[in-house]
């Protein structure tokens, strides 16, 4: 299955790409959007990503922040969510050095990394409308990944941890097209766009600054010891969905190989050498 941008999107973000190179200089935060298509095990999925590029930093997030964002301060209201992608990031401009901003349950963390890419360039090119992009390739987090870039958009900036060409990164791939991310437009901004309330904070929840191996610590005693923690989560005020009576120790330990299956079954990592080893039981 090859995922191919569509012409109309195409169209509209050279366009907007033209627009971009003419005002680039009287920008404080240059806005890419992307759509990033995910094939998973039992559906494929579209999320629209967005990637600010400021003086100091780039970030990443999804555009279901901006929205409520919006609404939040047109409203004065204190509505949140929560990252559908799982791929928050910010990372120091022409740099590989991240912070990726994680959830867990009522928990925020933050995780430092240095993703360096060596990237091979490859003489293939292509031309859409009257851009050329350029073909490159890497081997990064356990899949090798196909990316195709602009040389005359002076960002060495993409989505996700994706950088380090000489241009912005206009659609990047892994091999087994799992992961997918295609630009779809640019916006200009005078201002830096402050996301203080949802990206370096979790609406006023700071992260808890943690490392790879704590973070799958963390995960692994969530998978270990579901069933208690949402009860724990019930004594809290929340919901659970069961047609079993959790009383028993026989339906407890049903109820947590049911949990477990299902955690495994969705769990699809796009680092694969980062991936939370779940244990085969």
């Amino acid at each position: 299955m090859n995922f191919k941008p569509k012409k109309k999107i195409m169209k509209k973000t050279l366009l907007l790409i033209a627009i971009f190179c003419i005002t680039i200089s009287f920008a404080q935060t240059h806005r890419f959007f992307y759509d990033l298509t995910i094939r998973k095990p039992t559906d494929t999925a579209t999320i629209n990503m967005v990637l600010d590029i400021d003086k100091d930093k780039s970030k990443f997030y999804d555009e279901e922040f901006l929205k409520v964002d919006s609404i939040n301060k047109s409203t004065n209201k204190k509505m949140k969510t929560n990252s559908e992608s799982n791929q928050l990031l910010i990372r120091k401009t022409n740099t590989s050095e991240n912070q990726q901003f994680l959830t867990h349950t009522y928990d925020y963390f933050v995780v430092r990394s240095n993703g360096k890419m060596n990237w091979k360039l490859e003489k293939e090119i292509k031309k859409i409308e009257n851009i050329t992009l350029q073909k490159a390739t890497t081997n990064f987090g356990g899949r090798k990944w196909i990316a195709w870039f602009d040389s005359k958009i002076p960002f060495q900036e993409g989505p996700y941890k994706f950088n380090g060409l000489s241009g912005l990164v206009y659609e990047v791939y892994d091999s087994e097209n799992i992961f997918h991310y295609a630009l779809t437009k640019n916006k200009n901004l005078t201002k830096t766009y402050d996301t203080t309330d949802f990206l370096e904070t979790h609406y006023g929840k700071k992260p808890i600054p943690i490392s790879l191996k704590q973070y799958q610590k963390v995960k692994l005693d969530y998978y270990n010891n579901i069933v208690e923690v949402l009860n724990e989560f019930a004594k809290k005020g929340g919901t659970i969905a069961s047609e079993h009576d959790l009383s028993s120790p026989e339906e407890i330990e049903k109820k947590r190989k049911t949990l477990k299956q299902s955690i495994k079954k969705y769990y699809l990592p796009i680092e694969k050498d980062k991936a939370i080893p779940y244990p085969n039981d």
